[in-house]
């Protein structure tokens, strides 16, 4: 069975079911393997119970660096993590990205517990990875939650003075344009951005036919998500988010496509964008060796229709900021045909005309 590598968007509740059976496997995951390291890692969490001389982590516990250091010596969170892993992958018809998730990134057990928030309620990994892997509901919200706790960059109007300047932008040019825009949010993540996009264009008057606003990123369920403004393990934020986006879906609306792609990729021959937002991952903790960021500028700029502009705001990236200066970024456009602007937030260039 294979996954769809673009999506147009949809609120149709039999559709997203539908295209949610593509992405995740049904029912109990009954891999004796897999249940089998589940109760390895039970035994080794008694082990670790039963010898750790400090309080357990319980929800709301502070946790020092020497609960940090005993609970690495005694029950590391690779062990664990990666029995948490191996059941998300089994649980998915896609590989997900977990390299960057809480799994990995986490310095220990109670650090782990802590990040996964209301996800979790005991210290004991076992209970929960049985409920996982017997219940494909709890398992579909674990997975969102792991990959898209709402601190991950998700959220409308995150770089409000760009929007203003955009907004201008677009307004300026929009007869250069002939009243039609193509537009890309690269690296979208959950697709605020994209549907930010299409309020702006919206706003300035540009018209739906002829007009197509893209939004890509590299992660099937950042790109469900986006698509479907599907967020199983947060209710609230699944409301404000369709809420926010249902006008934009109606019939004569600019049409907007999410799609699979890597941001390094060579430039697909398909038509050139006016405007390409790369915002939140240039010089930060995704993407900031010196090889990778050159290409990924290479790739957006061949992108970019004369006169087109590429924007990459980042004020996220506080401390990437000593490695991967404004001014390198800046220099990394120019060497890729592109002249800097001055812009109020982030960084931008525009392709000759």
């Amino acid at each position: 069975m294979s996954l769809p590598a673009s999506y147009l968007p949809t609120l149709d509740k039999e559709e997203i079911e539908r295209r949610l059976d593509l992405l995740l496997v049904p029912g109990a995951l009954d891999h004796p393997a897999l249940l089998t390291r589940i109760e390895r890692l039970a035994d080794s969490f008694q082990s670790y119970a039963g010898n750790y001389p400090l309080p357990l982590w319980a929800p709301g516990l502070a946790i020092t660096n020497e609960m940090r250091g005993w609970s690495e010596a005694l029950f590391p969170v690779a062990e664990a993590a990666a029995v948490f892993a191996q059941l998300l992958r089994k649980g998915c018809r896609f590989a997900p990205l977990l390299a960057g998730s809480y799994l990995h990134t986490s310095p220990s057990w109670p650090d782990l517990l802590q990040k996964l928030g209301t996800q979790v309620e005991k210290c004991d990994p076992a209970p929960l990875l049985r409920e996982l892997a017997a219940d494909p509901r709890r398992r579909k919200g674990f997975l969102f939650a792991l990959l898209l706790p709402r601190h991950f960059g998700g959220g409308f109007d995150r770089y409000p003075v760009q929007s203003r300047w955009l907004e201008s932008w677009l307004a300026q040019h929009r007869s250069r344009l002939a009243g039609t825009i193509r537009a890309l949010d690269s690296a979208c993540g959950s697709g605020e951005g994209t549907y930010g996009l299409a309020e702006l264009a919206k706003r300035v008057g540009f018209a739906a036919e002829g007009s197509h606003l893209h939004g890509s990123t590299i992660e099937e369920i950042e790109l469900f998500a986006g698509t479907h403004a599907f967020f199983p393990h947060d209710q609230e934020r699944e409301r404000e988010y369709r809420a926010r986006v249902a006008p934009l879906l109606s019939s004569g609306s600019i049409p907007i496509r999410f799609y699979l792609e890597e941001v390094c990729r060579e430039a697909p021959a398909e038509e050139p964008y006016d405007v390409i937002l790369c915002n939140g991952l240039l010089g930060g903790p995704l993407l900031h060796e010196a090889d990778e960021l050159s290409r990924a500028v290479r790739s957006l700029a061949s992108r970019l229709a004369p006169g087109g502009v590429l924007l990459a705001a980042d004020r996220f990236h506080a401390g990437w900021r000593r490695r991967i200066p404004a001014a390198a970024l800046r220099d990394l456009l120019r060497q890729h045909g592109l002249t800097p602007l001055q812009l109020p937030e982030g960084i931008g260039g525009q392709k000759p005309s």
